[in-house]
């Protein structure tokens, strides 16, 4: 359809539908069809046709499954390996205490390109902060990074501190590493009066001053929500990374993975993770919640566990609640095994204790491995802990840093 001088017109094909190139040109003060081609199925771009002598309806470039009318999304992390040598950086990386243990993995694995700084982290009689960075002035013109942890609100502060100062040292380039998001799951408001706290993290890291070389780098692994990264400003370039990658790697390593079935335990976390497992062609089986009276109750919605040895996946585990129910469930219609793999183990007040590993071949009476990554402290409190295997976020971690 051909619109008003001046208007620029758009359309909108559904998936699948026919469409065709239009190549048009002006005839005594009219636009005239010279030439119809067909066209793969695609959103169409928008044109000014009527200030153009000759004008073409092309379509950008994006990939979509016709058939199904799902987009192909990035699956996998980034790939130091296809990073050429000429143009690896060579990265300090500062930590807190919290974070030690995960950045000398990362130096590790980065080699001779990743060196660890070192910041004085004291508290003054008042208990607020009293911060030194170490040999300041030799980090001027490098790539600089910083592993934070948010896990606990009262650190938060003396975090903030030191991520806002270290760009102001004259560095070439700031990247933050934030492995767990901790206010993702405040992400709306449903009730007026409702504080959205994911917006206001956003809001405070969307401020870090620049580097020299420009916006701050913000590397942060499976956000709860994907709409979360529209809440950062144009200060910051957020990366979004994922842990699954790591969980696909294990389930390779299983003697029966080819009996493996991805269940989730609500219908959130099978829009948030299915399309990552499709390339393995592993079965699905989607958990939801249904209200029985005052009691909401775990129930299978689709897919069979029968035999298989059946892996939950979601971004995190707090009380781990849902988790377990979704373990009942799916033992009680017949799955020979029951894992969990979750990327943030958060397990306030010590909730990893709820979780028992399987005796036998009894399913329902315990996990036969509980997955988590060290996003979080407490992955150093269970990693030697049956159920729990820490599958470790260093090298991606150490791949992003090259970015």
């Amino acid at each position: 359809m051909l619109a008003r001088r001046g208007a620029a017109p758009s359309t909108t094909l559904v998936p699948g539908q026919k469409a065709t190139r239009l190549t048009l040109q002006p005839q005594r003060g009219r636009l005239t069809v010279v030439g119809v081609a067909s066209i793969p199925s695609r959103r169409l771009d928008t044109y000014d046709m009527a200030t153009s002598p000759r004008t073409s309806i092309a379509t950008p470039t994006r990939q979509m499954s016709t058939a199904s009318g799902e987009d192909f999304r990035i699956t996998t992390n980034i790939d130091a390996a296809s990073i050429p040598q000429d143009q690896r950086k060579q990265c300090v990386l500062f930590y807190t205490p919290e974070t030690e243990h995960l950045a000398k993995k990362v130096a590790q694995l980065g080699g001779a390109s990743i060196e660890l700084g070192k910041i004085r982290w004291r508290k003054f009689a008042d208990g607020f902060p009293d911060l030194f960075v170490e040999n300041a002035m030799n980090i001027r013109n490098k790539h600089v990074a910083f592993l934070a942890s948010f896990h606990n609100p009262s650190v938060i502060f003396e975090q903030i501190s030191v991520i806002y100062a270290l760009p102001r040292l004259f560095v070439g380039s700031f990247t933050l590493v934030l492995p767990f998001f901790p206010t993702g799951t405040l992400e709306r408001v449903e009730t007026e009066g409702d504080v959205a706290t994911a917006f206001t993290l956003a809001r405070i890291l969307s401020n870090v001053p620049p580097s020299r070389g420009g916006p701050t780098s913000l590397v942060i692994f499976d956000i709860h929500a994907l709409q979360e990264r529209f809440y950062f400003g144009d200060a910051v370039l957020p990366l979004f990374e994922s842990g699954v990658p790591l969980l696909l790697e294990r389930l390779r390593q299983l003697p029966d993975r080819d009996n493996i079935t991805i269940a989730y335990p609500d219908e959130g976390a099978w829009k948030r993770f299915h399309y990552q497992f499709k390339a393995e062609g592993y079965p699905e089986v989607v958990c939801t919640k249904v209200r029985d009276g005052a009691k909401r109750i775990v129930r299978v919605k689709e897919g069979d566990c029968k035999g298989r040895h059946v892996v939950i996946v979601d971004d995190l585990v707090q009380s781990g609640g849902t988790l377990l129910e979704c373990q009942l469930v799916l033992a009680s219609m017949g799955a020979k095994h029951v894992s969990a793999y979750v990327t943030h183990g958060v397990f306030p007040n010590y909730s990893w204790q709820k979780f028992s590993p399987q005796n036998g071949e009894n399913a329902s009476s315990g996990f036969k491995y509980f997955w988590i990554t060290d996003s979080c402290t407490v992955a150093t409190q269970v990693a030697n802990l049956a159920p729990f295997e820490v599958l470790s976020l260093a090298a991606p971690i150490a791949a992003a840093l090259q970015i």
